[in-house]
Formats: C-alpha cells, structure tokens, sequence
C-alpha cells in the first residue's frame, strides 16, 4: 500500500516564495507560521517604521494568488481583530469558488490565513 502524498506544502512554498517578495515591497517580512498540511498561515511583520498600507499588500496578495481584482467597490478586504491586535484575513484559493487560477486540485479546502502584526504608536 502506496503513502498519499500531500500536494499542498509544496504548492504552498511556491506561493510563499512570491508573497515574501510582495510583501518585501510593503516594508514587511512574512514568515510561515504552520505545518502547511491544511492551510498557509502566514504573519506579516512590520519590517520597517513605516509600511504601506496592509490593505493594499493583502490586495495584491489577492490578486497574485486568484487572478482576480477585489469585487468590494470600497477596496476593503475585511479582517478579523485578533489577540496582540494583530489583524486576520483569509484568502481563500478553492473553497466551492470556481474561478480562480489555483483551483485544479480535488480538495476545497485550499486558502491561506494571514496576520498582520500592527505598530504600536508611541
């Protein structure tokens, strides 16, 4: 009997290694936080005083990982407010959405979990 061999680490590290540039441009480093076995939590910390908008770094995130632009006429991508104050957002890859670029793969349960670490003014 054959071991099932799980695609989405490795699929996973394809994304990564694209985010981590993005998110270099925002003025974050982005660590993986996880075993990547169902999902890709990532957090995104502050790398200098000041970043461009998360906002923004979580849209072309977005965009990179779907192909698609953000529908919400505002811009906005909801977040949750988490412990520390960090602020959470999901993006999902294959979750019943048939329209993205990564949606190929059996299992809908493909999406990335995202923190992003705030300043705190002095």
């Amino acid at each position: 009997m054959s071991k099932i061999i799980s695609i989405k680490p490795g699929l996973y590290c394809l994304f990564y290694e694209h985010l981590k540039l993005i998110a270099k441009e925002y003025g974050y480093n982005l660590l993986v936080n996880g075993s990547m076995n169902r999902d890709l939590d990532l957090v995104a910390v502050p790398w200098i005083d000041k970043p461009r908008p998360e906002q923004e770094m979580i849209r072309d995130f977005y965009e990179y990982l779907t192909g698609m632009v953000s529908e919400r006429p505002d811009k906005s991508i909801p977040f949750t407010i988490l412990p520390g104050n960090r602020h959470g957002y999901v993006i999902d890859l294959n979750r019943g959405d048939k329209r993205g670029e990564w949606v190929r793969f059996a299992d809908e349960e493909y999406y990335l979990d995202i923190s992003v670490i705030q300043i705190i003014k002095p």
